[in-house]
């Protein structure tokens, strides 16, 4: 384990889901038309559509490129991979909420929950461990730790999704009903089972973490939307907790 990244084999998905069918569900999910591999025009593309600040970033791995939505407060990175999990590129949304740092919430599928509790557990026990691996990435190590927050409704999200955090009260107040609209949208929409997709809350900020390639321009637009919703309810319920 280096760096946060696991050194075990690529990552396989439970439930009979292959990698190469989530990254075949990321192209399904948008309307036609593809990058050709040319990651760099589409953000580009996509930012000067919105209005949004673009520009490329270098680094030893090569470097990325990076979208700033100002007027929302929150950013786009787009480079080498994070994660293990996610090979390849990998794209980021990211937002500063104004959040207590010690509030840790993960939202994802329940398929990749299952698959990474399972590489989890696989570490722990072939390394003969008697605690989690400190060296692994925060939503893999919450797995194990944080108790679930039950949903209840809508039903596709309670069925598909898990939320975890160690602070239910601060969770729940985040997941009011627009978020909750949101995250709806996009689980009946384009975020599938076969999607390798984790949001995470830690030190005040969210992060959306998916894989980067293919990349088109209706992922970015609909990942986005449901970034600046989980912003906007994130900002609200640390306005609450602050005041409550």
């Amino acid at each position: 384990m280096q760096n946060g990244r696991s050194t075990s084999c690529p990552l396989q998905i439970s439930s009979g889901v292959s990698l190469t069918s989530m990254f075949a569900s990321i192209k399904r999910m948008i309307a036609p038309g593809s990058s050709k591999g040319d990651e760099g025009q589409v953000l580009s593309n996509w930012a000067k559509a919105e209005g949004y600040a673009y520009k490329t970033v270098r680094d030893k791995d090569g470097g990325g490129h990076v979208v700033q939505a100002e007027d929302e407060d929150w950013r786009v990175e787009w480079g080498t991979s994070q994660r293990s999990y996610i090979r390849g590129k990998e794209l980021r949304f990211r937002s500063e909420t104004k959040l207590s740092p010690d509030v840790q919430i993960l939202v994802t599928s329940r398929v990749l929950a299952h698959t990474l509790e399972t590489e989890v557990f696989s570490s722990f026990t072939n390394a003969m461990q008697t605690q989690v691996d400190n060296s692994l990435p925060d939503e893999m190590r919450w797995l194990p730790m944080h108790p679930r927050v039950t949903l209840t409704e809508p039903l596709v999200l309670a069925k598909r999704f898990v939320v975890l955090s160690n602070a239910e009260t601060v969770a729940r107040r985040w997941l009011d009903d627009s978020l909750l609209a949101a995250l709806e949208d996009a689980a009946t929409s384009w975020w599938t089972d076969a999607l390798i997709m984790v949001i995470t809350v830690n030190r005040g900020r969210l992060t959306i973490r998916m894989p980067g390639q293919p990349l088109e321009e209706g992922q970015l637009h609909a990942v986005g939307r449901l970034c600046s919703q989980a912003t906007r309810s994130l900002r609200a319920a640390a306005l609450s907790s602050s005041s409550g």
